[in-house]
């Protein structure tokens, strides 16, 4: 007699070497290293973002100050160019009164020369 196959004989069996309710975590161990590589590099990062603010602050600060010392130069400068200024036109109208006594005087200077000539 003929038996029938049976359906279970060419199938391929489930592995149930494992115990039921047991998981696999390897997948959530990976997954747990690579948030805590993920945390660890937060981190840091957030380190280095802390000394840049802090560096940036710093030089902000530095800054605010050069551009103070800036404005107080520049107003110096501009004082001391005000009275430059002042004191060339001081000297450029003493040229001016220079040459226009020069000018009063050549006459009478002349004269003078040709009185000492004819004496």
């Amino acid at each position: 007699m003929e038996t029938e196959p049976n359906p279970e004989e060419g199938a391929s069996a489930p592995d149930n070497s494992k115990e039921e309710g047991s998981l696999d975590t390897s997948g959530f161990e990976t997954t747990a290293e690579r948030l805590e590589e993920l945390i660890k590099s937060m981190e840091v990062m957030l380190l280095d973002v802390e000394q840049l603010r802090t560096t940036c602050s710093e030089q902000a600060s530095e800054l605010m100050h050069a551009a103070a010392d800036l404005r107080k130069q520049q107003e110096e400068l501009k004082e001391s160019y005000s009275e430059l200024s002042r004191e060339i036109q001081e000297i450029v109208e003493s040229m001016d009164n220079l040459f226009s006594t020069k000018s009063a005087f050549e006459p009478q200077e002349k004269q003078t020369q040709k009185l000492n000539q004819q004496l």
